[in-house]
């Protein structure tokens, strides 16, 4: 999936960058560790919020730079990204993922969902968009069947049908818009890697603006591609809440297994309003 880089926030690099010049962490450090797919990027942004957050030592692991491998001695980690959270870990390790879809939970694993939780979500676009009934959700694989239930139970709360769009491929976009017309007010795409290309977006984004359906996207670098508007957590906030949930598990605390970001806010693509004419207000 493609993510916005950090091009506005140039320290976040740099303090990540510092803290993998010396990976070689000493023992009362090596407990925790912060393993990341890359040291740039979307990446770079939750790190900084990780760290900001976290307020006890650890050590961080970039698998980008091999050898990728993680000390036996580590039973707290937060994993970052698909490619850290490719890599094995200590049996007893208690694991916090984020930025990354999860197939399977473990025992102790816990993740840092890509999406909003179901009823603000609901809340924040029947906000924007007032006379939304009906709304198309495409997904593949992730977040799965039971944040679709979840979604379906919040939408009875506040009056919106979800329609689940479950698809195989990006391919499939052109034939399932059609056919969706005319029983859908908007649709949202999951931020679901399987489904996201250039050219997945530019059919979704052509479609919404054409036929005036509004189009709500899974992060805001894809919202300013040309969809209405986004309604996703963001990376230091993803970041700071593995923080969060990492330290409850050091202390002792209990977790559900999937957590969502608080405090998110939504984003308008107020540059396209007038343009696509989408039923929606303006912020």
């Amino acid at each position: 999936m493609r993510l916005r880089g950090l091009t506005e926030r140039a320290a976040a690099p740099a303090i990540l960058a510092a803290a993998l010049a010396f990976c070689r962490v000493p023992a009362a450090a090596s407990e925790i560790a912060a393993v990341l797919s890359s040291a740039s990027g979307p990446y770079a942004e939750a790190y900084e919020g990780f760290r900001a957050a976290l307020g006890l030592p650890f050590g961080t692991y970039d698998v980008s730079r091999p050898p990728a491998e993680i000390p036996d001695d580590v039973r707290y980690a937060a994993v970052f990204g698909a490619r850290a959270a490719a890599l094995q870990f200590p049996p007893d390790a208690h694991l916090v993922y984020a930025l990354t879809p999860v197939a399977g939970r473990g025992r102790l694993w816990h993740e840092i969902a890509m999406v909003p939780e179901p009823a603000a979500a609901l809340a924040a676009y029947k906000a924007l968009q007032p006379g939304l009934r009906r709304l198309a959700v495409f997904w593949a694989a992730y977040p799965g069947e039971k944040y679709l239930d979840e979604l379906r139970l919040a939408g009875e709360a506040a009056g919106v049908e979800i329609v689940s769009a479950r698809l195989k491929g990006p391919e499939s976009f052109p034939e399932r818009l059609r056919r969706l017309m005319g029983k859908m007010d908007a649709f949202w795409l999951m931020p679901d890697p399987a489904l996201i290309s250039q050219s997945s977006i530019m059919v979704l984004a052509s479609f919404s603006c054409a036929n005036a359906v509004p189009f709500y996207a899974p992060t805001e670098a894809l919202m300013q591609s040309g969809a209405t508007a986004s309604y996703s957590p963001g990376f230091a906030a993803s970041g700071a809440a593995a923080a969060r949930a990492l330290r409850i598990m050091h202390d002792g605390g209990a977790l559900p297994s999937v957590l969502y970001v608080p405090d998110i806010r939504i984003k308008v693509n107020e540059a396209a309003l007038q343009k696509c004419g989408w039923p929606v207000r303006r912020k």
